[in-house]
C-alpha cells in the first residue's frame, strides 16, 4: 500500500463548475462543457433535448427552450452579430486617431534607386556560386563561366601584389 497525495489542477470554486444537462452526475469545468457534450450526447441519443441557437453548451427539453429562447443571456451577442449595422460606432483609440506627422524627409525626393540584382551582385563581388538545380548543359556553362571569373580574379590579384 503506498499514500499518494492528489494533487488538485482544476479550480475548486464551485462557480466553475457546470451539470451537464445529459447526466446529473457529471460535473464539468465552465471551459470544458462544450468539449464534454460532443463526447457525452453520443451516449444519450434518446433524450428529447435540444440545442439553443446562440449558445451550443445551452441544452433543454422542447418546452423549456422554448423559454429560453426569449431570455437566453447569449440572444444579445447574436443579434449584434446578425446586425452590425444598428451597432453604435466605438470610440477611436488613442493608436487609431490618424494626425498628420510632420516631417521634413520626403521619399518621393530621395534619388531614384535601382532594384536588387542577385546575378549583377555576384558578379561584382567574389562569391562562389552553386550551378546545382540546373539541367547539366546549364551547369557546364556556369562552371566555365566561375573558372574564368576566379583565374580573372587570380591574374589581377597579382598584378596588385607586383604594383605593390
Amino acid at each position: 500500500m503506498s499514500s499518494h497525495k492528489l494533487l488538485k489542477v482544476a479550480p475548486s470554486d464551485k462557480d466553475d463548475y457546470l451539470i451537464c444537462p445529459f447526466a446529473e452526475a457529471h460535473s464539468i469545468l465552465r471551459s470544458r462543457m462544450a468539449v464534454h457534450l460532443v463526447r457525452c450526447a453520443p451516449n444519450h441519443h434518446g433524450s428529447k433535448k435540444v440545442r439553443c441557437p446562440f449558445n451550443i453548451t445551452h441544452i433543454l427539453t422542447i418546452t423549456e427552450m422554448k423559454i429560453h429562447v426569449e431570455e437566453c443571456p447569449d440572444r444579445s451577442s447574436f443579434a449584434e452579430f446578425v446586425n452590425p449595422d444598428k451597432l453604435s460606432a466605438p470610440e477611436a483609440l488613442p493608436h487609431e486617431k490618424k494626425e498628420p506627422i510632420e516631417s521634413s524627409e520626403n521619399w518621393d525626393d530621395e534619388p531614384a534607386v535601382a532594384t536588387y540584382d542577385p546575378i549583377a551582385y555576384c558578379n561584382k563581388k567574389f562569391l562562389i556560386r552553386n550551378p546545382q538545380g540546373n539541367p547539366p548543359a546549364v551547369r557546364r556553362e556556369i562552371r566555365h563561366n566561375e573558372r574564368m571569373r576566379f583565374n580573372e580574379h587570380k591574374r589581377r590579384e597579382e598584378m596588385f601584389k607586383k604594383n605593390k
